[in-house]
């Protein structure tokens, strides 16, 4: 089986979004779809260096491309954390020799930002895609732009709704070679909503990281469970009292230890936290490196998080997630209801949703209760742990 554009058949593609975490998780259907088409296809990823790790083991993409991180742009700061100084990471220049050497047939740009789209053009790469009016739109051969797709077979929400849907649309022009079909005509009779999810590969935990979680007295092998509010932005944000309320809510509602993940550079913020928390069962774990925040992710029982990278990862691999919401539509950004253990919590004032970062009038966050998150993890808690686990 093979997939076709403009006639060529293609051997090799080479998928790109250079940042967001979050963005690169969810666009890992992109490389499935493909994949589905085509068993062997040759599937390259292209990232900045600080996000590769959460593709590495990734079961449809057979190598990652690892780009000098950018320090531009008004989340830069927010950006440079684990991963950065990576040995295989290479310059603008040495990337676009390394690409060159893989001869890719296709490139799918899902970020499609000036410094990815000359990327792509100055490797060779004769097909690319990109989904942009701007001028450097021009760089690519095809711009492809959900908007201007009509046609009926290309039905994103009843194959992957919200953002899922956003990166698969850039397929649009590729065609099945056996059946002739177009990509959605081929892909729709194969999934259904919720069957198309992220996937990333697990990982075990660093000797490191399972000695700091023995210190606070969690066995990883056992259930428990991890509360991660990291936020880039400020209206994403819990507060740290009510992240403090929680920890005291499921201490007492749940026989499992809870684990607090603490965000970069923010260690004071977590001490209320902490205290909530009593000694050997549980406590707050200092930053890890993404690696080592995926397996713990990974092996958590229940997640309660944020809007943010994180969350997805941990979607994407398997664990039960509780998303808190503040100004962004979940319809997008958490397109995961129907596809498992999967839930999200989200106000919606009169005001929701928005792409604010930050607000004069903010209340969407604070108005979410702890007691009603308390409430949502039981429910998680209650279709994902058999009767072993809830006895011990």
């Amino acid at each position: 089986m093979s997939w076709s554009l403009d006639g060529r058949i293609l051997s090799s593609v080479l998928v790109t979004r250079l940042r967001y975490l979050g963005d690169i998780v969810m666009s890992t259907v992109v490389a499935e779809a493909l994949r589905e088409g085509d068993p062997d296809l040759d599937i390259g990823y292209l990232c900045e260096e600080n996000h590769a790790a959460v593709l590495e083991n990734q079961p449809d993409i057979a190598r990652v491309h690892r780009l000098r991180a950018g320090r531009r742009g008004a989340d830069a700061k927010a950006r440079a954390g684990a991963g950065l100084g990576d040995p295989l990471a290479k310059g603008t220049a040495g990337m676009i020799r390394e690409l060159r050497r893989c001869g890719y047939d296709l490139a799918v740009d899902l970020f499609f930002n000036p410094r990815s789209a000359w990327l792509l053009k100055l490797a060779g790469i004769p097909l690319r895609i990109g989904g942009t009016r701007k001028t450097r739109g021009r760089l690519y051969t095809h711009r492809v732009l959900r908007s201007d797709l009509r046609d009926p077979s290309s039905d994103f929400d009843g194959v992957a709704p919200g953002g899922l849907g956003e990166h698969l649309c850039r397929l649009a022009p590729l065609v099945h070679v056996e059946s002739g079909l177009p990509f959605f005509a081929r892909l729709a009779p194969r999934y259904r909503q919720g069957q198309l999810m992220p996937k990333v590969g697990q990982r075990p935990m660093g000797p490191e990281t399972l000695r700091l979680m023995k210190a606070l007295g969690v066995d990883p092998a056992r259930p428990f469970l991890l509360l991660a509010p990291n936020a880039t932005w400020p209206t994403k944000e819990w507060s740290a009292a009510r992240w403090r309320e929680l920890a005291l809510l499921l201490v007492r509602e749940f026989p499992w230890p809870v684990v607090l993940l603490e965000a970069p550079g923010r260690r004071d913020k977590w001490d209320g936290v902490a205290g909530a928390i009593p000694p050997a069962r549980g406590g707050v774990l200092a930053p890890l490196r993404l690696p080592e925040a995926l397996a713990v992710a990974g092996a958590a029982k229940v997640l309660v998080t944020v809007d943010g990278g994180l969350m997805h990862a941990a979607v994407a691999l398997g664990t039960p997630t509780l998303a808190l919401f503040g100004p962004t539509d979940p319809r997008i950004w958490f397109p995961y209801e129907g596809g498992g253990p999967y839930r999200v919590l989200a106000t919606a004032p009169h005001c929701h949703p928005c792409d604010l970062h930050e607000c004069p009038e903010f209340i969407c966050m604070p108005e979410l209760s702890a007691d009603r998150v308390v409430a949502e993890v039981s429910r998680l808690r209650e279709s994902s742990t058999d009767v072993s686990e809830v006895e011990s």
